[in-house]
């Protein structure tokens, strides 16, 4: 039988000066860095792998990572000044809960950059009432960008929701380490249908802890998907530059 050989190509070669606008370095305040030890040799590994800007992003979930602007920014100071090679800046992942709600309505929010939101859903089912999340979310004039939208198992036979939510105001973020088997076969799968059918508008590494960037510096795709992966590495640097 013949086999014909596909070449590839390493990921990191796709994101030279992008921002990464998906991590948990930040120590203490959420399941990433444990401490400012962890945190700095995050860094020292971001630098190493060749990036320049990073936007941490730690969990804001209700009771569980209760993180106010506040918190945020008593952690980030703690090692703000460590890394002068890597610009360094802090935003959040919001949970889609009845915590996000008040904080919409209160106004106490940290955007990625300008308007764009990270926020994220619970593994085991979205929120009841997301199109009325989402509606709220852009009738403030803010940008709901999904984070992993690939690791929610329960889209994965009715990826159009993606469709309708895209046409809804909302944004797709691709993690990096996704199309591995680093989450299991079947999001891997869905993250390369995803990116294939050009739904992702941007990438961001989710990196908690210092073997997620040493998967990272080794992962390969196949040379045909790399336009894909190159197109939202560049919507990375016009964003959030």
């Amino acid at each position: 039988m013949i086999q014909f050989w596909k070449p590839k190509v390493f990921v990191l070669d796709s994101m030279e000066n992008m921002p990464d606008i998906h991590c948990h370095v930040l120590p203490g305040i959420d399941d990433g860095a444990a401490n400012a030890d962890q945190s700095i040799s995050l860094l020292k590994k971001y630098k190493d792998l060749g990036f320049k800007k990073i936007i941490a992003t730690p969990h804001t979930m209700g009771e569980v990572y209760p993180n106010t602007p506040e918190s945020i920014a008593q952690a980030y100071k703690q090692i703000e000044n460590e890394i002068e090679a890597i610009a360094l800046s802090y935003s959040s992942e919001y949970m889609l809960d009845e915590n996000f709600e008040k904080l919409l309505d209160s106004d106490t929010l940290l955007p990625l950059k300008d308007k764009y939101l990270l926020v994220e859903m619970s593994y085991f089912q979205p929120p009841i009432h997301l199109d009325q999340l989402v509606f709220k979310i852009t009738s403030l004039g803010y940008t709901p960008v999904l984070a992993h939208p690939e690791r929610y198992a329960f889209y994965h036979k009715s990826l159009s929701v993606f469709d309708d939510l895209k046409r809804k105001g909302c944004m797709l973020q691709l993690n990096a380490l996704s199309l591995s088997k680093h989450y299991g076969s079947a999001v891997q799968k869905t993250a390369f249908e995803l990116l294939s059918d050009g739904k992702y508008d941007f990438i961001g590494t989710d990196t908690h802890k210092l073997s997620h960037l040493e998967l990272l510096s080794g992962l390969q795709i196949s040379k045909k998907q790399q336009p894909a992966l190159q197109l939202l590495c560049r919507n990375n640097i016009l964003s959030f530059s």
